[in-house]
């Protein structure tokens, strides 16, 4: 998770912009005001905001490398997702005492050999008929890549913009049909986990996300290596994860972001990796919490998102379009503040990692085949299958719909989690 503990955000609420392009400002150190408090960026290279046009056909030194489908086999790449709290430890105190100014949770626990596990969940309480309605926005990131060009001239450019009504017309946000009845995938999911202890009218909601004003980075030569997969004409880019963060620390003072939503940057094809070497490939995702604030003893915590929409052919098996999207809701919704720990579990199918913390989407990662079909409007999404919190738990039987220990897809696990191999 050493990702995300780089990440250094704050917002100023209320700013406006036009659509912008940043560019680097090598060597420089940057100082980001943000709710009246100066922060340090810890990127030597920190991205600054301009106003920006379409870009423009120009000169190249190279195209993109060609592949085959699935590029990424042999190299021992693999897909993978973050998250960590960027929250203070009085930040965290006031999240345990329930002095957060954030979007809607409840508390669950649970004991496991004697030890009480205390965990926050965003939405109301399973045991009350309500619905739980929460905000969400889109921001559109677009990224075009210096010295790069496509075979007619033109700049490589990964645009979001194309699929953001694909993205708000997916199971995230509209209904579907599982076993825990027509609703959001995000919600089947809680469904299923609560099954044995909830309301049948409890459901917790995403409304139709709200587009932001859309954002382009220009990526410098040296910062990203582009790829072009020959029989499904797919273009992807493997980025520099310290350049994009520190692109993204900027973008987000000049959003306006609802601290009582769930603001989501979008890409495109785009995936992270220490100096973009496709060998130590690749962050699809992240969702992180950070403190902006605060009145007496309210402190005011923003929970934030980033995914890439993935085209078919970027990866193997059906890990495609909304996968890493809905990984991430799924897992800000079980653990939206970074904070949630459970008993040390090893990833299953010998997958070698070794966690404490409660990410629903994390085990699954080493299935090629966790992305569940769905199909809405003639399109077929693929969120991606969850373990549910009685897998965390080790709860034999399980007490989820059907005796489940993931959802949708309950073959993937089918027993708890079991101990890290030191433990």
């Amino acid at each position: 998770m050493n990702l995300l503990t780089k990440l250094v955000a704050r917002v100023c609420a209320g700013r406006q912009h036009r659509v912008f392009r940043t560019v680097i400002a090598r060597n420089a150190t940057v100082r980001m005001l943000g709710v009246g408090i100066m922060l340090l960026a810890i990127f030597s290279a920190v991205g600054k905001a301009q106003d920006a046009s379409t870009p423009s056909p120009l000169p190249s030194d190279s195209q993109p490398i060609e592949v085959e489908e699935n590029a990424f086999r042999g190299t021992g790449a693999r897909p993978q997702f973050e998250a960590k709290n960027q929250m203070s430890k009085e930040a965290e105190l006031a999240v345990g005492l329930n002095r957060v100014v954030s979007i809607p949770t409840f508390t669950s626990a649970f004991t496991y050999r004697e030890k009480i596990y205390s965990i926050k969940i965003v939405g109301g309480a399973p045991q009350q008929a309500e619905t739980t309605r929460i905000g969400t926005q889109i921001i559109p990131i677009s990224l075009v890549f210096e010295g790069i060009a496509d075979r007619e001239g033109s700049p490589i450019l990964l645009d979001p913009n194309g699929i953001v009504s694909k993205v708000r017309n997916s199971p995230n946000f509209r209904n579907a049909s599982y076993e825990t009845g027509p609703t959001q995938f995000g919600d089947a999911v809680q469904r299923a986990e609560f099954w044995g202890s909830m309301n049948q009218d409890w459901h917790t909601l995403l409304e139709q996300p709200r587009t932001l004003t859309s954002v382009t980075i220009d990526v410098p030569k040296g910062f990203a290596s582009v790829y072009h997969v020959r029989s499904t004409d797919t273009t992807f880019a493997v980025v520099d994860e310290g350049f994009f963060i520190s692109q993204l620390n900027t973008i987000l003072q000049f959003e306006s972001l609802d601290i009582g939503a769930l603001p989501i940057a979008l890409t495109t094809n785009v995936l992270l990796a220490p100096n973009h070497d496709l060998h130590q490939c690749c962050t699809l995702g992240f969702h992180t919490a950070y403190g902006v604030g605060r009145l007496g003893n309210q402190q005011f915590v923003q929970t934030f998102a980033w995914a890439s929409w993935l085209d078919t052919g970027v990866f193997g098996g059906t890990l495609a379009d909304i996968t890493p999207l809905s990984h991430e809701i799924s897992e800000w919704m079980n653990n939206p503040f970074g904070t949630n720990l459970v008993p040390e579990w090893q990833a299953p199918n010998g997958g070698g990692d070794c966690d404490d913390v409660f990410e629903t989407g994390d085990p699954m990662e080493v299935f090629p085949n966790s992305g569940f079909p769905v199909p809405i409007d003639g399109f077929t999404y693929h969120p991606q299958t969850e373990a549910l919190l009685q897998w965390f738990q080790r709860k034999t039987p399980s007490d989820a719909v059907h005796g489940a220990f993931s959802f949708p897809d309950t073959t993937l696990l089918t027993s708890p989690s079991q101990p890290c191999a030191a433990h």
